[in-house]
């Protein structure tokens, strides 16, 4: 296994990175490849929390940014992340979903009515430098997660009425929905998604994945914080229950058959497993699934697990942030339960995981969410080239 600490070196004042040393490094890398950009804004009161980025059709990067607590804004860059522009969402948008999907090469992403708490489907104009209202679905309220895969488009959300988690998937036009589900949570937890939408409290690790034969359902349920599987019609087959609302999983990637990279949480410890064995058809507790304790990680940060290509390899990639707000970026092969590198982030400077994506040169965006100065948070991304990543595994 193998670890490299990078260190990176920031001047506040200019907001900008002046400096960047690979404390192992072999190479020199060209500053177009590799990359660390802070996104200033001018008002000293703003709040940023990153939420997602994706890449664009002209090779650079769209990310979707919450800031003072559920407000919206848009920032665009170009492919050395050198800010295009920006746009701030009126009033009534707000909780951003923190996922963008792509349809028809245009991107989208899911939000909701500040007062009547319904979900709106926003479609991002790049040509325009705007985003537009696509699509209204009056019967969801409190959206919570959102997953494109295939045609199909999943949302899930919080029902303040029956106390439900509810599964939506919607036809290819995203204006109707075709099939739903639900699991009744039996309790009252809306000041617990209040805070989750304000950025006020525990912002909880809501997600939907996908299998050939089950969606996967991140949320509230039975009294607890659960990991629920449904069949392809949204009818609950399993489910693996939390420590009530203080334990579950935080993340999920499906490999094959029975078998997920994951990711879960019980208090403040987090635990990874990249090939957990996960039966559909179960009723257990998330703390029975077999994972190694990450002591130095901090669980009420997100977690992201994603397969990326080195070489013609393909990667389960876990990146995740320290409890001294370092980014950590762990490495594991096909089958193994050992990482085969570990990657350190952000020395000299408090940064938080958010996203990531595999860029189109092989390279690696990594979103994070920037302490300026110990107090301001700022959007940041830090771009690692192939050879960077390359590197990592020799």
């Amino acid at each position: 296994m193998k670890y490299i600490n990078t260190t990176y070196i920031f001047i506040p004042l200019l907001l900008t990175v002046l400096l960047s040393t690979l404390n192992s490094c072999k190479k020199t890398y060209k500053p177009e490849k590799s990359f660390v950009k802070i996104y200033h804004d001018e008002n000293g009161n703003k709040n940023d929390h990153p939420l997602s980025i994706h890449a664009t059709k002209d090779n650079g990067f769209l990310i979707l940014n919450a800031f003072n607590g559920w407000n919206i804004e848009i920032l665009k860059t170009d492919q050395y992340g050198e800010l295009a522009w920006k746009y701030e969402l009126p009033e009534q948008y707000v909780n951003a979903v923190p996922h963008l999907i792509s349809k028809n090469d245009e991107l989208y992403f899911v939000c909701m009515n500040a007062v009547g708490l319904f979900t709106y489907i926003m479609r991002v104009d790049e040509n325009g430098k705007q985003v537009t209202e696509f699509a209204q679905h009056q019967n969801i309220q409190y959206p919570t997660s959102v997953l494109k895969t295939g045609n199909a488009v999943y949302i899930q959300n919080y029902n303040r009425i029956s106390f439900e988690t509810g599964i939506f998937e919607l036809n290819t036009e995203m204006d109707q929905i075709i099939k739903s589900g639900s699991v009744m949570v039996f309790a009252d937890v809306e000041e617990k998604i209040v805070d989750h939408v304000h950025f006020t409290g525990k912002r909880f690790p809501f997600f939907i994945e996908k299998t050939d034969n089950h969606v996967i359902v991140n949320g509230f349920n039975n009294y607890s914080f659960s990991t629920v599987f449904m069949d392809n019609d949204l009818n609950y087959t399993g489910v693996y229950n939390g420590a009530a609302f203080e334990g579950g999983l935080n993340a999920l990637l499906p490999l094959s058959n029975t078998n997920f990279a994951i990711a879960r949480f019980s208090f403040s410890n987090l635990y990874f497993n990249p090939r957990a064995k996960l039966t559909p058809t179960a009723i257990e507790i998330a703390e029975s699934i077999p994972a190694v304790g990450m002591s130095t990680l901090a669980a009420e940060n997100p977690v992201l697990i994603k397969s990326i290509n080195i070489k013609g390899e393909v990667y389960t990639t876990y990146l995740a942030t320290t409890k001294s707000n370092q980014l950590i970026l762990q490495l594991y092969q096909a089958g193994n339960e050992e990482p085969v590198a570990i990657k350190y982030m952000g020395e000299s400077v408090p940064l938080k995981a958010s996203d990531f994506l595999q860029t189109s040169d092989e390279g690696l965006m990594i979103l994070a969410q920037v302490a300026v100065m110990g107090s301001f948070n700022r959007v940041a991304t830090i771009k690692l080239s192939a050879e960077e990543l390359e590197e990592l595994i020799e």
